[in-house]
């Protein structure tokens, strides 16, 4: 079986730290990537609201009523969205909450963010592309047998045991590419989509790299078909995974 290999990310000074919230920020791990990635660690138990303030992000009254866990993921993931807007020059944006609760960005800018654990990741490029984002931690075996069937078609369970991955990571690694999928068709489509309306067709477990298509339809421009890259890596006793147009 094959095991997960960790690549380290590379950490990078904090200016501010919101009084040891944000633990450390970190540029993206050996991601294949032309954009801005950013994650970073965070600490719940040092979450308070007067933070929002402190780290100049904007608390919208409905994440203002959320529970602590909810707003703390929240803070991290506009202070990581934050850092990586200024690396493309626009400093002291806000990245409201849109449709469905998906993130706004400024115009003639793609992003994505994802929060799992303590963990919060921001991907970012320029121009109107399709790019997403998402981080997971393990899926429990009890819940993976719960789901799975949800999630994957015996096809891709088939396409999984070929490239040696072990079962214990692979519907993880499925869940998250089909999470980052939808976060990078959402704003053409404007629909909700199943997970079984994507499949997986292709793995590469040693360039950590799979290819998708659509099961159907989506909108006049997204047809069953389409072929979408991404990737996949072990990081953060996680599953990063990352959709974007290749380059």
């Amino acid at each position: 079986m094959m095991e997960p290999l960790e690549q380290p990310p590379i950490q990078q000074p904090l200016m501010e730290s919101g009084h040891g919230f944000i633990t450390f920020l970190e540029t993206g791990s050996s991601i294949d990537f032309f954009g801005v990635f950013l994650q970073c660690r965070f600490d719940l138990a040092l979450y308070q609201d007067s933070l929002f303030d402190t780290l100049s992000v904007h608390l919208p009254e409905e994440i203002r009523r959320a529970c602590k866990k909810r707003k703390a993921e929240f803070l991290a993931g506009r202070y990581c969205a934050a850092q990586a807007l200024k690396q493309l020059g626009f400093a002291n944006v806000q990245v409201p909450i849109g449709p469905n609760r998906s993130p706004l960005w400024p115009t003639d800018i793609s992003g994505s963010i994802s929060h799992g654990g303590d963990i919060a990741i921001c991907a970012l490029t320029r121009g109107p592309l399709a790019l997403g984002v998402d981080f997971e931690l393990p899926i429990p075996t009890e819940t993976a047998a719960e789901i799975k069937n949800t999630i994957v078609c015996t096809a891709e369970e088939i396409r999984f045991s070929q490239a040696g991955i072990a079962p214990e990571h692979w519907l993880t690694i499925a869940f998250s590419i089909k999470e980052s999928l939808f976060k990078a068709l959402y704003a053409k489509v404007q629909q909700y989509f199943d997970f079984l309306d994507a499949e997986i067709l292709y793995i590469d477990p040693l360039a950590q790299k799979l290819t998708l298509t659509l099961t159907r339809d989506l909108c006049p421009d997204v047809r069953a078909g389409d072929l979408y890259h991404g990737i996949f890596q072990f990081q953060h006793n996680g599953v990063l995974t990352l959709i974007a147009p290749p380059h």
